[in-house]
């Protein structure tokens, strides 16, 4: 788990008229497995690691994208065949 203090609550937890359903028993496990010290700190935890994990992803991607191009693998005058 990142070292860090505990943020704010966020809307979701402060907006009584918001609708959320957390799967209590996996916002538990979450909780457990990761040892954060309050559900708020294991959902905010969670969202962290799904943020970096996804861009992670999408910077491979785009950076594979750049590798293609650079190698001369896109026709970028085909593209503009249609001007």
């Amino acid at each position: 788990m990142i070292d860090r203090q505990e943020p704010e609550m966020t809307d979701l937890a402060t907006k009584p008229e918001t609708d959320v359903e957390i799967d209590a028993e996996l916002l538990e496990e979450a909780q457990r497995q990761i040892s954060a010290p309050s559900p708020n700190a294991a959902i905010n935890e969670a969202l962290l690691r799904l943020v970096t994990t996804e861009r992670a992803r999408r910077g491979a991607a785009m950076e594979a994208l750049r590798k293609l191009a650079r190698d001369g693998h896109f026709n970028f005058d085909a593209a503009d065949g249609d001007k």
